[in-house]
């Protein structure tokens, strides 16, 4: 593989996401702004509640709140908090403000990261070679690895295969331990003294493979202090174990031992400060200073000399007071973030580590690994799962999409297709494993995913839960939906595919109040749909209905996460037009056109129920438009 092409690749496709980007900004309705304090340049700074973070990014944002409008621009983002700088003062609190701002702030930093690779001379660029080209080149490592006694040998042959590799790809189905191997992973690195760096795409995912990391790493008894361990950005998880190693805690305690380092200097600069100002008192009152005063003050001057006077030792408090933020990064042994922080802080400029562990990558693009990558000295450990979601991207341009939609596995392997994965995983052993267990679903839906996403070889180690109480002895079930004769509509004005399907809508609900009656708590529950917009429609439907702890969304919404119970409505059925029904497949559910990402989606949505998944379809429409299909296959088996 060429990576001097392939970065050509990288920055064509990044900009020309950016350029997409930029024609669709982002926007927000804040309410309710503080006003925090007015600035040295007389610009006011208001905070307001938001649930947008990726604000913070902007460069500028514009504020608009009635006839009025100003360009102001972000000061920080915490606990769902922003605050914005206004360049006037209007009024102590701002009731509405809409904001508009261009999200390309990650992507402009990626694309500056991946020019500075390909500016580099072929040499400097193995690492990379190492992730797209690996050939299970074997370097020196443990004889031994250290674990839990709850590993099962695949996940022993990987944690063994990370410790000796240049690169390791590790294919986890859902429920099959991945993030409790990686942190076992990450604890045998930090044992051998490596330097680590672990990322994943979300902060939740960063703060679930951190928290594992940490239990593995008490599990084995490996002493690694604290101080040598950072959580760099935001937590999402309110987690007592992170809040001591938040780098900005960190920093924030640095300081303070430093100024306690700095005590006396400090108390000698105050005492100085509160004499004169006594022996300022006694001028303006016409009075000269007392004797003790006199004394007191060549005793505090007769110090600072001693300390290299003045002007020496405010420099020396200002440097104690200040804390060089990459040189504090440089010192830890396990650093975990988010892929974009990575790409994104300066602080990240050239840092090496011994391993880096990257999780959930197969939904992570190319530029990101490719920056990644280029981090790892000896290491690289690819965890994730390709028969789940791949990257997604925005712009129109066709190859810029398909470059920024591949993942790192489908990449690497050249397969286009769930065997062609399989075949890759067989023939490089040395290099790839594949975890066949898995521990969370019940075992009959996991027979029928094994079979159609994992050519049977998926198997169930897990004893059944004994606290289903009524549930049949299937933790799956179909709802045929052509008896009720569904059909969809389209929303009238409205521009694109906008679904509707009042019959399906009306078995959803049905089935909520079923489960209600049966004692299983709303907030259990996950319902998942194919298009954004009849999430909407949906969520307002349940919320007439009286429904309102139910989570509905996409199955992007979902992926990475777990309910108790999960129903999927599938929505589609034949479209009323002029009186008749006319069927046609839709990109979401069609391989045809939407290729391998179909399995991905439809084994995301079948896999996030811990307990129960309820299908819901319309078998007739399902057979005529899908029959010989993933998705007419996979009802089949369910319903069989």
């Amino acid at each position: 593989m060429d990576i001097k092409k392939l970065l050509d690749q990288a920055i064509t496709a990044l900009e020309s996401e950016i350029e997409t980007v930029r024609e669709k900004p982002s926007s927000d309705v804040l309410f309710a702004g503080k006003r925090e304090k007015v600035t040295a340049s007389d610009s006011v700074n208001y905070k307001f509640e938001s649930h947008q973070p990726a604000i913070r990014f902007a460069e500028e944002i514009k504020a608009m709140a009635g006839e009025k409008s100003w360009t102001v621009h972000p000061v920080s983002f915490e606990d769902k908090e922003v605050t914005l700088q206004f360049p006037e003062d209007v009024g102590s609190s701002i009731s509405e403000v809409h904001v508009e701002w261009e999200n390309d702030f990650i992507l402009k930093k990626t694309l500056s990261e991946i020019a500075k690779l390909n500016s580099r001379e072929k040499s400097e660029l193995e690492r990379l070679e190492h992730l797209f080209e690996p050939n299970g080149q074997a370097i020196p490592g443990p004889d031994e690895v250290d674990d839990d006694g709850m590993r099962n040998e695949a996940q022993l042959d990987a944690i063994r295969m990370s410790m000796n590799r240049r690169a390791t790809f590790i294919w986890g189905p859902p429920g099959t331990g991945k993030t409790a191997t990686l942190g076992y992973i990450i604890a045998n690195y930090l044992k051998n003294g490596k330097k680590v760096l672990f990322a994943s795409n979300t902060n939740r995912a960063v703060d679930v493979g951190l928290l594992s990391a940490l239990d593995a790493i008490q599990k084995i008894g490996l002493n690694i202090p604290q101080h040598r361990i950072t959580r760099f950005g935001e937590a999402a998880l309110d987690a007592s174990e992170l809040e001591p190693i938040l780098f900005s805690n960190q920093l924030e305690q640095t300081i303070r031992k430093r100024q306690e380092q700095a005590g006396e200097w400090i108390g000698l600069m105050e005492r100085r400060k509160q004499a004169l100002q006594a022996v300022e008192k006694r001028f303006r009152n016409g009075k000269q200073p007392t004797n003790n005063q006199e004394l007191e003050m060549k005793l505090i001057e007769q110090k600072i000399e001693d300390a290299g006077g003045l002007e020496e030792l405010e420099e020396k408090l200002e440097e104690l007071s200040q804390v060089n933020d990459r040189a504090e990064l440089w010192k830890k042994q396990l650093v975990a973030t988010t892929l974009a922080k990575v790409c994104t802080s300066d602080l990240f400029h050239d840092l090496d580590f011994d391993a880096v562990v990257v999780d959930e990558s197969s939904m992570a693009n190319l530029p990101y690994m490719m920056v990644l990558a280029a981090h790892a000295k000896w290491h690289m450990v690819v965890v994730g799962d390709p028969m789940q979601l791949p990257p997604i991207a925005l712009t129109s341009d066709r190859k810029s999409r398909e470059f920024l939609e591949k993942d790192i596995f489908t990449t690497v392997s050249g397969a286009d297709s769930s065997e062609a994965l399989f075949r890759w995983h067989d023939e490089h052993p040395e290099f790839t494993a594949f975890f066949d267990t898995q521990y969370r679903l019940e075992e009959s839906l996991a027979d029928v995913i094994s079979t159609v996403f994992y050519e049977g070889r998926l198997k169930t180690g897990k004893i059944q839960d004994q606290s289903l109480g009524e549930l049949s002895d299937r933790a799956f079930h179909l709802v045929n939906t052509s008896k009720y004769g569904p059909f969809l509509e389209q929303k009238s004005g409205e521009r694109g595919f906008k679904p509707i399907n009042m019959v399906h809508q009306e078995v959803v609900e049905r089935l909520l109040k079923n489960m209600g009656g049966r004692g299983i708590f709303m907030e259990d529950v996950g319902v998942i749909v194919p298009f954004r917009s009849a999430v909407y429609d949906l969520r307002n439907r349940l919320y007439e209905a009286g429904i309102r702890n139910v989570e509905v969304g996409t199955i992007h919404t979902f992926q990475g996460r777990e309910k108790d119970y999960i129903i999927f409505d599938t929505v589609m059925s034949g479209e009323k037009q002029r009186g008749t029904k006319r069927h046609y497949s839709v990109r979401p559910l069609d391989e045809e056109k939407n290729g391998l990402s179909v399995p991905r989606l439809l084994n995301v949505a079948f896999s996030r129920s811990r307990k129960e998944l309820v299908v819901i379809a319309d078998m007739d429409h399902v057979e005529r438009v899908y029959g010989g299909k993933f998705l007419g296959k996979l009802l089949k088996r369910i319903g069989g």
